[in-house]
């Protein structure tokens, strides 16, 4: 094994990054035959069956790229293994790639190890199933998180103790017997083993990040922006191939092998470890180029935006209480979600339905205002009532206060229920130039003859920038943002505001992108900070906030 250039990491971690590049190209263009979201008719039930009907090919297709993709890491699973023991003939790779058990095995491996992708670990397939991390964090409190960490551990512990399956359906070509009780037998007292692996694994990983933002600190105490620019782009290459070459260390550890077949890597020659540096940095630095990470030098003007009309998150979200309060800390824009009740009029909530302490639900659509004004419900540790969008929207403008509303439309809505909101609120909307977004395309699109607001798509993850005229910003979440989807908004004169957003990190992170808006739980302490970091660089937060808990195709 001395005689050999590149460890079996190194190999493995080629094979990622090319299966991952390629897959994310190919993905992409079966999306691109996919109709745009504007078109999917929204308008009833009935037109919104039929436009699906209509293109339930494309969409099959798509299912069939997504199976092709996971078909194609199967066969690359295979093709490690039989290398890694000089077994590599077409007769064997065929084979073990057509074995059920080894895909089952390996599409359970994918979503044991989502959470690594979740982190910026570059795992194949998870990637399509990666979590915002917005709606990560609305549920990680802390006894939450503690008792997932327990469970996860164990979890993954459990999942090493299959790790020779591979080998014995790959290599031995067991058939008949119970993979899991003979992996199990196999595995008997190496439970500390495994544990020490993963600590050891998670040590280094977290040492090489610390060690860079260490040294981009330094660099930003200079307070010259090109450079700090400039070294952030260096970090960032190196550690995105780091990423990739610890995704392909912990992938090994659930390939394991019972036997001496494969001897220990000790004492590499330099060569090879030199050659593995370069390949780190070769795949860093492709990476990072062609998926958008690389960083521009950007002095935005920006907009601080408070999230549900709050300044804290000790307030009640979506109630005229809050706005005051907001009002006071002086955002530029207040953000508010609305829901529609059955008779018409519109209500402050970002849920469709509230709760009362009796544990009673009221769905918002299927009652009138005169019956929810006066219901009270929970709403965290406060107890409240809805209020109506109109008695909002009059005091905001009284307060001179300009809105960002969110037009919560989880069904579909009609051009005739459209223009009612229009005829019933738009001349108060104008007032003070408020600005309407929604997950809902189509409504925007059909929204736009009726109102003369600016309009916004929001979105969880990355989404298409276009030239049109339709929409004037895109609303997106920011753990789904990189400096490419940035750009390209800039380049077709499109706002980018980026939810929610209160950590110093992914604040520097939003910034150095060149975000427009920032939707925050924390206006005041979020417009302080930007100042600070607008009169001088603070890139090493930065360098972080690009590669962890981001999703990345590549």
């Amino acid at each position: 094994m001395q005689t050999k250039k590149l460890s079996n990491t190194t190999y493995l971690m080629m094979i990622i990054f090319a299966f991952n590049f390629l897959s994310a190209k190919f993905i992409h263009y079966v999306l691109s035959f996919s109709p745009d979201a504007y078109t999917i008719d929204t308008s009833s039930i009935k037109n919104l069956i039929d436009f699906l009907s209509g293109h339930a090919l494309i969409y099959v297709v798509t299912l069939v790229a997504y199976l092709f993709i996971f078909i194609i890491f199967v066969m690359s699973i295979s093709f490690i293994v039989l290398l890694m023991h000089d077994k590599l003939t077409w007769h064997n790779f065929l084979r073990a790639s057509k074995r059920p058990k080894l895909s089952l095995f390996i599409l359970c491996l994918v979503i044991v190890l989502l959470p690594f992708n979740e982190i910026g670990l570059k795992m194949p397939i998870a990637t399509y199933m990666t979590i915002p991390k917005t709606f990560v964090v609305m549920g990680a409190k802390p006894l939450i998180l503690s008792l997932f960490a327990v469970v996860y551990i164990g979890i993954l512990l459990l999942v090493l103790r299959l790790s020779y399956m591979p080998y014995y359906i790959i290599i031995d070509d067991i058939r008949h017997q119970s993979l899991i009780v003979k992996s199990f037998q196999a595995t008997k007292n190496k439970t500390l083993k495994h544990f020490r692996q993963l600590i050891t694994v998670a040590f280094k990983f977290i040492a090489f990040f610390a060690f860079f933002s260490i040294i981009q600190l330094a660099i930003d105490l200079l307070d010259h922006r090109n450079w700090s620019v400039f070294s952030a782009n260096l970090f960032i290459a190196i550690l995105g191939g780091i990423l990739y070459f610890y995704t392909a260390k912990l992938i090994l550890m659930f390939l394991a092998t019972p036997t001496d077949t494969i001897k220990k890597q000790q004492g590499l020659p330099l060569v090879s470890k030199l050659s593995t540096a370069c390949l780190i940095a070769i795949i860093g630095f492709t990476s990072i180029y062609f998926s958008g990470k690389q960083l521009k030098i950007n002095r935005p003007d920006y907009l601080v935006m408070a999230h549900m009309g709050i300044s804290s998150k000790d307030d009640i979200p979506n109630s005229i209480d809050s706005l005051k309060k907001a009002n006071a800390a002086k955002p530029d824009y207040v953000e508010i979600d609305i829901q529609k009740t059955k008779d018409g009029q519109y209500v402050l909530s970002h849920n469709t339905s509230i709760k009362t302490k009796q544990d009673k639900t009221y769905d918002i659509g299927k009652y009138s205002w005169d019956q929810l004004k006066t219901i009270s419900f929970t709403e965290g540790k406060h107890t409240t009532t809805l209020t109506n969008f109109g008695d909002y929207l009059a005091l905001a403008n009284q307060l001179k206060q300009k809105i960002l509303v969110e037009l919560k439309f989880n069904d579909t809505v009609t051009d005739s229920e459209l223009k009612d909101f229009a005829d019933q609120y738009g001349a108060q909307l104008t007032e003070n130039k408020a600005q309407l977004q929604s997950l809902n395309q189509n409504s925007l699109v059909r929204l736009h003859k009726f109102v003369k607001n600016d309009l916004g798509l929001l979105s969880p993850i990355q989404n298409k920038i276009t030239a049109s005229t339709l929409n004037q910003f895109y609303a997106i979440e920011y753990s789904s943002l990189n400096q490419d989807t940035v750009t390209r908004a800039l380049d077709d004169n499109k706002l980018i505001y980026a939810w929610t957003v209160d950590a110093k990190r992914d604040l520097a992170t939003a910034y150095a992108y060149g975000v427009q808006g920032y939707i925050t739980d924390q206006p005041g302490p979020t417009r302080t900070y930007l100042e600070k970091i607008a009169s001088r660089p603070h890139y090493s937060p930065v360098i972080n906030g690009v590669l962890l808990f981001k999703r990345s195709d590549f």
